[in-house]
């Protein structure tokens, strides 16, 4: 369970990701799907240098953190989903903290987390039914979206972001200026 402890280590850890995605796909299958070419990858740590985005193997799935807002790029989320459901969150505090989550048959929800009735896909009800859903229940999204998210990212992968998994090495890529 996400606690305030945990929520916070998280949030301080990620300070510099603009974007999060939780997906059930390999790391190959994220590569494959952004079409990042291997000559722009090379094992790195979190928190490296010069690092545009970071892909770990994480529970029973893959985390992306994305550093580099002008490749943030939605466009890969349905690839993604065809491998199992997919979660993404901007995690930037100067953007609306946008939400979407995809499974097989394409995008599920998308909204924005501090004021879900501003322009939600489909529409408010089903992301209502869709949170309702959720680990955290309606009751943790109006409150703390932001754990709301750990949670259902928890729960996707079956794991949780750790000081083992930060001090592991993960796939970095550095796009070309």
């Amino acid at each position: 369970m996400i606690d305030e402890s945990y929520a916070k280590w998280f949030g301080l850890h990620t300070n510099d990701v603009l974007h999060l995605v939780w997906c059930s796909a390999t790391t190959t299958d994220v590569l494959a799907a952004y079409g990042i070419s291997p000559e722009n990858t090379k094992p790195m740590r979190f928190q490296s240098d010069d690092i545009d985005m970071l892909i770990g193997h994480l529970g029973n799935g893959t985390i992306i953190m994305d550093y580099d807002v002008d490749y943030w790029s939605r466009g890969c989320l349905p690839a993604l989903a065809q491998y199992g459901p997919c979660l993404s969150a901007a995690w930037c505090d100067d953007a609306p903290a946008i939400v979407s989550y995809y499974a097989q048959g394409g995008r599920v929800v998308a909204f924005d987390a501090s004021f879900r009735d501003w322009y939600p896909d489909p529409d408010l009800a089903s992301v209502e039914e869709w949170i309702a859903a959720t680990p955290g229940g309606r009751e943790m999204w109006d409150t703390r979206w932001d754990r709301a998210i750990l949670l259902t990212a928890e729960a996707l992968l079956q794991a949780a972001v750790d000081d083992e998994w930060m001090r592991s090495t993960h796939i970095g890529v550095t796009f070309p200026e």
